[in-house]
């Protein structure tokens, strides 16, 4: 018979948490409590990777996870005691750190930037200078891409103090701005390339794996999640892609991904038009909606346990996909695949903020961006959480054969992202960097909870008329879920 893994936190209400696969989560929300100090939270974060350890080896059972409460056993105040079966102290030293390394970095990103090749030696036609590769559509230095880069995604405007003709070479690049975009433009640079980076990632998906890149994907369940997020993608850029008017509504219709996805990816939107916040919010939701349809243990639920789950999860993936394909180089911004930009800084939002902004999207940027660019979060667990956080079998009002399907497909998605830590980390590092992916999970939710809130209480003071579906979810919530 197996011993049970026993957590003990005084500053959990004196609580002992033995855990079950249903309690994992929540105990890993503890490193976001602010009631835990930072000794705790040292603690808890070893507890999670013995207890990830032991789960994954099958040494631990089901019938063992329980909770209790067990008051005596607080050994001092405001203590942790952590305790396992043969799970020997791994020490302050072995503590996940989070850097920014090349050890952290998936191998898969770089493939999938998916930048062409041009010949050996040959010149870049806008300055002279050797190219690195073929850049939006002409063969470019590394220089003039940036540059050319930065001016469309920034709206940059230059003006030229000489008669609009200034020379552009090697040397003399950067003497006239706006001489030099006009001859990008001249020698055919294309715009529409930059109307979304990851729209290259589609293209990965046909070039030959290395195989670091193979090894990555070796697991059926990871590519099929990157094959929903490269639909996702062509369909939130898409002119042609649904905004949902209600839940009902959006369930009436198979899912676009599975359906349409050719159409949409010949009608992607033009850089230069912005929306409103309004429209990407029901852009956004509508096609987190679509991604939440493609999957096939979704389908075979019921339709209200469908409904459920949409109300309880889709505005936290909603956020988490406003942060996460915001370009990898900002981390002090939420930039939407129009260009439209919102800062963290208050100040440079004013003329925003009167047409419509509310600082939910600030509330993104702090607890969900600047995390998430400081781990240097993968797009392979990016599309792991995003599918952690949708099946969630807490959601108590689901039937009970809901979610039990429900939990199933969650823990195969969680061994996935374990394997692939292991895989790319090693036993240890690779738990650690396994909780610290989880540990997101809290900060994401804690923010959709506060759009939501914020919404409706726009909507009641008519302050803002924000999209019936989002005010749908955002009304029901409290219905379906009670935290």
């Amino acid at each position: 018979m197996h011993r049970p893994v026993v957590f003990i936190a005084q500053s959990l209400s004196k609580h002992v948490f033995i855990l079950c696969e249903n309690y994992f989560l929540r105990t890993c929300s503890v490193l976001e409590s602010k009631t835990c100090d930072i000794e705790n939270r040292k603690y808890v974060q070893q507890f999670i990777v013995r207890l990830s350890l032991l789960y994954m080896e099958d040494r631990v059972s089901e019938e063992s996870y329980t909770m209790a409460f067990l008051e005596s056993m607080v050994m001092s105040e405001g203590s942790v005691a952590v305790c396992s079966h043969e799970s020997p102290d791994p020490g302050p030293s072995a503590l996940f750190v989070r850097r920014r390394s090349s050890s952290l970095t998936s191998p898969l990103g770089d493939q999938l930037k998916g930048v062409k090749r041009c010949k050996s030696g040959e010149l870049c036609v806008v300055c002279g200078d050797t190219a690195s590769g073929v850049h939006y559509g002409v063969s470019s230095c590394n220089g003039c891409k940036t540059f050319f880069r930065r001016v469309v995604l920034e709206n940059r405007t230059y003006s030229c103090k000489g008669d609009g003709n200034c020379l552009v070479d090697k040397r003399m690049r950067c003497g006239c701005r706006h001489c030099r975009y006009k001859k990008c433009v001249a020698v055919g640079m294309d715009r529409s390339e930059l109307n979304m980076e990851r729209r290259r990632k589609r293209k990965s998906f046909h070039f030959e794996r290395t195989p670091e890149i193979a090894h990555s994907l070796e697991d059926p369940l990871i590519e099929e999640l990157l094959v929903k997020e490269h639909s996702f993608l062509v369909v939130l850029t898409s002119t042609l892609a649904p905004i949902h008017s209600s839940i009902p509504e959006a369930l009436a219709r198979p899912s676009t991904f599975d359906t349409e996805l050719n159409v949409h990816e010949q009608c992607q939107m033009d850089l230069g038009k912005q929306m409103n916040f309004s429209y990407w919010r029901a852009k956004t939701l509508s096609t987190v909606i679509e991604w939440m349809k493609s999957f096939a243990v979704f389908q075979e639920l019921p339709e209200q346990d469908q409904q459920i789950l949409i109300i309880h999860s889709s505005f936290s993936n909603m956020v988490f996909s406003e942060a996460f394909h915001t370009p990898d180089r900002y981390a002090d911004r939420i930039i939407y695949p129009d260009n439209l930009c919102v800062f963290r800084n208050f100040a440079a939002n004013i003329q925003k903020e009167r047409s419509g902004l509310i600082p939910t999207i600030v509330a993104v940027i702090n607890q969900i961006l600047v995390p998430i660019r400081q781990m240097n979060l993968t797009n392979i667990e990016y599309v792991l959480l995003q599918t952690i956080i949708l099946f969630d079998p807490e959601c108590l009002t689901l039937s009970p054969a809901s979610i039990v399907a429900v939990r199933d497909y969650r823990l195969q998605v969680l061994q996935a992202l374990m394997r692939h830590h292991q895989r790319q980390h090693g036993p240890v590092e690779g738990c650690f960097r396994f909780a610290a992916v989880l540990l997101r999970i809290a900060s994401i939710n804690k923010v959709a909870a506060f759009k939501r809130e914020t919404l409706l209480h726009a909507e009641s003071l008519h302050v803002m008329a924000p999209h019936p579906l989002a005010i749908e979810v955002c009304k029901k919530y409290g219905e379906v879920s009670f935290f």
